[in-house]
Formats: structure tokens, sequence, C-alpha cells
């Protein structure tokens, strides 16, 4: 069973009493520590300037500077690194006269160390704004310090600027020139290939493909002709072969009339003189019936014996064996014109597998140099800007920076002050053993009043006997009461003393 909240309180004040030298030893002691911490703590002052960082500026957007924050967030992101450079630095030490020339000793290796940890630098406001603070003992050397610093960072920021152009120009314009190299190279390659396209006949593809076409044209025309030509020769042969049976039948059967007038005018002479029995008679009459034979085969025969027979006074014959050459001749022409056209195709083909290849190779050509083009065009934009902007930043125009504020000289010491201790020290001594107390409390097991051993033991409590104090006992506990309040005011009287001489010394 836990006991009441006004029971642990009266219990707390009962120990708090029975306590009282603990916690007056403890609270003086506390107080003073803190004093005499504070009296040693040296003030410290911090002064700083503030520098508006846009990169923003009337002439930006006339060159085309691209995005108007991308400067600032730019100068942002170094603005620290430049500050706490060995280089800015061992600037500072000299513009405040610690060196002469460069940091040599290890004074001066301490000294810059205790600077640039005494430099904070803040930006505020999206990044544009830029704090600029030192902290020192001497308020007149944080105010130079910080003022030193803001110029300092002014003229490297325009250093810095000013060198970053002109590598910048530096390495576009060294791109520049190996970009026009390598176009140079691809054009001429280009010029090369054209000139040995044009040196090989190689053409389009399209190109290729009409004379193909024509050619094909060509030779199906000429194997119809070929073919019209083999027909027409072949029936004026046949006509020329008619015609010449037809002449040599008519050749022969004329001979036959005349050899049969012939004997029938010598049978007639025969028969004036002699009969019918004569031998001559009889063989001329024998010799006239084979001569009809004769000629009764000859109309159906079809001998081709030109023996006695002039067939070439034939006007037929003659224009029928005229034209039968002329076609002969066509026919050679159109052969050998065939062959000829096929070969003409075949090689077309094969230089349209070479225009295949040669397209490839043109478009590769082509490819390479467009992007050359592309790349060369697009550095030499790129340069000029460069240029401009080299420019620019050579003249301080191409960066505003400004200072909004300068540094002032600080007549409040920042941090914890000597006050702070001591009211820090009275505070704390004063929760220090009402702590302790109230947790000796906690964990302590005895029994010390009546609602003790009711909420422990669960007994009921009939009555308690209080202390017995006589005049001495009261006169004792007086004397060290003021004993203890002359403690507290010695205590008091050593921060005041500790305080008179802080600010004497001061």
């Amino acid at each position: 069973m836990r006991y009441s909240v006004e029971t642990d309180y009266k219990l707390f004040l009962r120990n708090l009493v029975q306590y009282r030298w603990f916690a007056t030893i403890l609270f003086c002691l506390t107080a003073l520590a803190f004093t005499v911490a504070g009296f040693f703590v040296k003030n410290t002052y911090s002064s700083y300037s503030t520098i508006l960082l846009d990169g923003q500026t009337t002439i930006a957007p006339l060159i085309g500077s691209g995005d108007p924050n991308a400067q600032a967030s730019d100068w942002s992101k170094v603005a620290e690194e430049i500050l706490q450079s060995r280089k800015t630095m061992t600037k500072l030490m000299q513009a405040m006269g610690y060196i002469d020339d460069k940091i040599e000793t290890q004074e001066d290796e301490i000294l810059l160390s205790r600077l640039k940890a005494n430099t904070h630098v803040y930006l505020e406001g999206n990044g544009k704004i830029l704090r600029i603070e030192h902290t020192d003992a001497d308020p007149f050397v944080a105010k130079e310090v910080a003022s030193k610093l803001t110029d300092i960072f002014i003229d490297a920021t325009h250093g810095y600027r000013a060198a970053e152009s002109e590598e910048a120009f530096e390495f576009i314009d060294s791109q520049v020139d190996a970009y026009h190299k390598k176009l140079l190279e691809a054009e001429d390659r280009l010029k090369k290939f054209k000139t040995q396209k044009l040196e090989t006949g190689a053409s389009t593809e399209t190109a290729v493909a009409t004379r193909i076409a024509r050619l094909q044209e060509i030779l199906d025309q000429s194997e119809l002709d070929l073919k019209e030509a083999i027909i027409k020769r072949n029936s004026l042969d046949r006509q020329l072969q008619t015609e010449v049976r037809t002449t040599v039948s008519l050749g022969r059967q004329s001979q036959y009339v005349k050899r049969l007038e012939a004997l029938n005018d010598e049978l007639a002479k025969l028969r004036l003189t002699y009969h019918e029995n004569y031998p001559d008679i009889v063989n001329i009459k024998h010799q006239i019936e084979d001569v009809r034979r004769q000629i009764e085969a000859e109309k159906k025969g079809n001998s081709m014996d030109l023996a006695g027979i002039d067939i070439k006074s034939n006007e037929v014959y003659q224009d029928l064996r005229l034209q039968l050459g002329q076609e002969e001749t066509r026919i050679a022409t159109l052969q050998t014109r065939i062959a000829e056209t096929r070969a003409i195709i075949e090689q077309e083909r094969k230089k349209g597998e070479l225009v295949n290849e040669s397209d490839a190779q043109e478009a590769e050509l082509v490819r390479d140099y467009n992007v050359n083009k592309k790349l060369y065009e697009d550095l030499l934009k790129r340069r000029e800007a460069a240029r401009v902007s080299k420019e620019i930043d050579d003249q301080h125009k191409g960066l505003n920076i400004k200072v909004d504020a300068a540094a002032f000289l600080p007549r409040t010491p920042s941090g914890f002050r000597f006050i702070h201790f001591v009211a820090g020290g009275l505070i704390f001594g004063t929760l220090l053993p009402i702590g302790l107390i109230y947790l000796y409390q906690i964990v302590d097991t005895s029994v010390k009043s009546p609602e003790l051993i009711q909420a422990r033991l669960g007994l009921n409590v009939l009555g308690t006997v209080p202390d017995i104090v006589n005049d001495s006992d009261l006169k004792a506990i007086g004397r060290r009461d003021a004993l203890r309040n002359s403690l507290i005011w010695l205590t008091m009287i050593t921060i005041g003393v500790i305080g008179a001489l802080r600010v004497m010394g001061n």
C-alpha cells in the first residue's frame, strides 16, 4: 500500500530540514563552482556580414545564360569551401598582419586552425544570402576578420568565376578544333567515296532498277522480233522451195515437150518416105511414148535436179532469195542483241548489288558527317557563348554579388556569459540537493512516520511520542542555523566579489 501525497510531502519537508546542512553545503559548492568556471571563461563576440548571391543580372537575358538560379545555386555550394580554403585564410592572415608572405611556423598553423574554427558560413534565403560570421574574444578583431573575409570572398568569387570561364572557353575551343578536324576528315571520306562511286559507275538503286526494267523490255521485244523473224524466214524458205520445184518442173516439162515436138516432126518426115513398120519409125514411136511418160512422171514427181535448168533467171525466185537473206541477217542481229542485252542485264544486277553495298557505306559516311557537323555547329555556339561569358566575367559583370549588410562591431558577447554561469550555478545549486534528498527518500527503507507503519505493515498506530527539545537544544539549533545562513551569505558575497573582479578584468 502506497502512502498519500500529503504524507510524501510532509516526509520530504522533514528530510529537507533534517539534511539542511548537506543541502546548504552542496548549494554553496555548486554556485561557487559555476561562478569560478564563468570567471575563467572568456567572453566571445561575433560579427558577421551578409552577401547577396544573385546569378541573374541585366546582361544575362541578353546572352541567353539559361536558368537564372543556376549560377547562384552553384556559387552557394562552393561558398564555404572558398572561405575555409587555406588560400583564403592565408590572405586573411596577411591582411590582418599576422604573417608577411606565407605560413611557415607552427604558431602560424595554430592561428590558421583557430581562424578556421571561429569562422562560420551560413546560407539563407534559398541559397541566395550568404552570412560570413567570425567569433573572437576581441570584438574589434571579430569585426575586422568578418569584413576582410567578405572582401576576400568577393574578390575570390570573381576570380574563380573568371578562371572557370577561361578554362571552359579553352576546353570548348580545343573541342571545336578537334571536331573541325573530324568534320573535315568525314567530308573528305565522303568526297572520295562519291568519286569512286562515279568511277565505278555505281548509281542509285532506282536508276539501276529503271535500266534493268528498260533492258528487260528491250529483251522481251527482241525475243518477240526474233520469233517473228524465224517464222518469216521459215515461210520464205518454204516459198522458195516451192518456187524451185515449180520452176524445175516447168523447165523439164518444157524440155520434154520440145523433144516430143522434135520426135513428132522427125516421125512425120519418115512417114513421108517409109512405112509404119520401118524400124526407125517404130523406134521414134517408142521414143515418143517414153517422152510422154516422162512428162506425166514430171508432173507427178518432185525431182530437184537442176541440170540444164537456169533457175537464177526466175525473178520470183531471186526476190524470195533476197528476202530470205535479209531475214537470216535480221535473225542473227536479233540473236546478238538478245545475248548482249542479257549480258548487260546481268551486269546491271551485279551493279545493283554494288549499289546496295555502296548505299550502306554512303549512309554510314553521311551519318558520321552529319553527327560531326551537328556537334561542330553546337560547339561553335557554345564557344561563342563561352567567349561572351569570359568577357563578362573578366569585367566582373557576369555575377551580381553585393554586400547586403557590412560587418558590425559587436557590443554584447555571444554565447554563455558570466551572468549565465552565476544564474545557472544558483539554480542548479538549488535543484541538485532537492533532487538528491528526494531520491534518497525514495530508496530509504527506514520508518520515519506513523503513516509508513500503516502503509507498509498494515498496523494501526495508537499514538506517537514527540521530540522533547529543551532551551539548550533550541540555542544550539539557532547557532547552527545562524552559521548556515552566514555560509550562504558568504557564498553570495564571494560570487559578488568574483563578478566584480570579472568586470574589472574586462
